[in-house]
């Protein structure tokens, strides 16, 4: 009764703080007709984006990204929450834990949670991996996080072609939990996802949208990966999803050493990271959330073995790239769940696969197409080449009822309907 009276108690004041948290302000644009004047004496290129009015999913923040860690097998802190926030320097929003069907369900752990102001964040695998769609334990799994009554976010089953989830049984499987969570435990967040290695799966084992809240992509990164593959495959997964579902970066690893050849790989680790970062803020506005995994694959202690090592807290330089990239003056990263957001309709950016150029104080776009909007590209005395491509002004595609904005920091430029 003792333990019940306190979890309420915490409960209260967990959630009261939660809808407190004020919603950080847009980031400010200037229209292009005020820019002003600046001298390239090249060509940038541009993220393009318009603006949609979206539903949004359960506890979707309108701008920013929620950003939590996994280190319940970082030897370094092992699992001390105030530890590791000390350490890297930044507070997190929530923290991950591992749940095998069939396993107590760990009250404790999320007790910690909350006396911390943190909101749970549960990945949940079968028991068995020959017969993993038991349905006794489902429903039995979804009673266990209901009577808990915290708001979490709960990633079931994530699909990678290791596994080789037989599609048909798994889309009945992630339906039936969503009956089962919507049942026993409504608070909780149902966050489909995917290993970055088996996107070509998706079409396969996606429930459909009536049947999760959120998607998430696994992607962990060793020294063989470039940027160019890593973006490949984040641009996949976004422009799939992004007028569907907010995303998670569900689990992210980094990889600084490789024990395959003994080798440090701490300058293109933390590049990675940066780069990362940085094109989560500037050009994948549907990324809500992200979940770094800190662990040594290569030491016994950890929950999965493997060659690399991903930990950010045991090197001075991954752990200050990783302050530096989520650190910033403006709070894009968030430290608290927003449990009041994802309520009402809002207006999100869209990205697009064109990219804009900007050349002599104008923008350029090669088609617009994609963008949706009237174009008036068929006056080609006005276009400009950029290498072997024709390139034509984005404002003749924009018209009298679109203006055009730009955000030089950002390197991102975006066209806003009129009303």
């Amino acid at each position: 009764m003792k333990k019940t009276l306190l979890l309420f108690i915490l409960l209260f004041a967990f959630s009261a703080c939660g809808n407190r948290l004020a919603q950080p302000d847009r980031e400010e644009v200037q229209d292009i007709a005020y820019i002003p004047a600046i001298s390239l004496d090249y060509t940038q290129d541009f993220g393009l984006f318009t603006q949609k009015i979206l539903a949004p999913g359960l506890f979707e923040p309108e701008t920013g990204v929620y950003i939590g860690a996994y280190i319940l097998s970082d030897r370094i802190v092992m699992g001390d929450i105030e530890a590791f926030e000390e350490l890297v320097g930044v507070e997190h929003s929530f923290y991950t834990y591992f749940y095998k069907m069939g396993q107590p369900f760990p009250t404790e752990w999320v007790l910690d949670l909350i006396v911390n102001m943190k909101t749970p964040n549960i990945v949940v695998t079968p028991q068995n991996i020959e017969r993993p769609f038991d349905y006794h334990l489902l429903r039995e799994s979804a009673q266990l996080f209901g009577e808990i009554n915290v708001p979490m976010f709960i990633h079931l089953f994530p699909v990678s072609h290791e596994l080789s989830f037989d599609p048909e049984e798994y889309i009945s499987f992630f339906r039936m939990a969503r009956r089962y969570f919507n049942s026993y435990a409504p608070n909780v967040v149902l966050v489909w996802n995917i290993y970055a290695d088996s996107l070509h799966l998706i079409e396969r084992h996606y429930p459909g949208d009536d049947y999760t809240d959120w998607v998430g992509i696994n992607l962990f990164v060793d020294s063989q990966s470039s940027i160019s593959d890593v973006r490949a495959k984040l641009d996949f997964f976004h422009f799939h999803f992004q007028e569907r579902k907010p995303m998670f970066i569900s689990q992210l690893g980094i990889s600084h050493f490789s024990s395959r050849n003994h080798a440090y790989h701490i300058t293109e680790a933390t590049l990675m990271m940066e780069e990362i970062f940085r094109a989560v803020r500037t050009d994948y506005p549907r990324i809500k959330a992200i979940n770094y995994m800190s662990f040594n694959g290569i030491d016994p202690v950890n929950m999965r073995q493997g060659i690399y090592n991903f930990s950010i807290t045991d090197n001075d330089r991954m752990t200050r790239a990783y302050r530096d990239s989520i650190r910033d003056l403006d709070n894009y990263f968030l430290p608290r769940i927003d449990f009041s957001a994802g309520k009402d309709l809002f207006s999100q950016r869209i990205s697009h696969t064109s990219r804009a150029m900007y050349h002599d104080g104008e923008f350029y776009v090669r088609t617009t197409a994609d963008i949706g909007i009237y174009s008036n590209i068929g006056q080609t005395d006005s276009a400009i080449n950029i290498g072997s491509n024709e390139y034509y002004p984005l404002s003749l595609a924009a018209g009298r009822d679109f203006t055009i904005h730009a955000d030089f920091n950002l390197r991102a430029v975006e066209i806003r309907r009129v009303n």
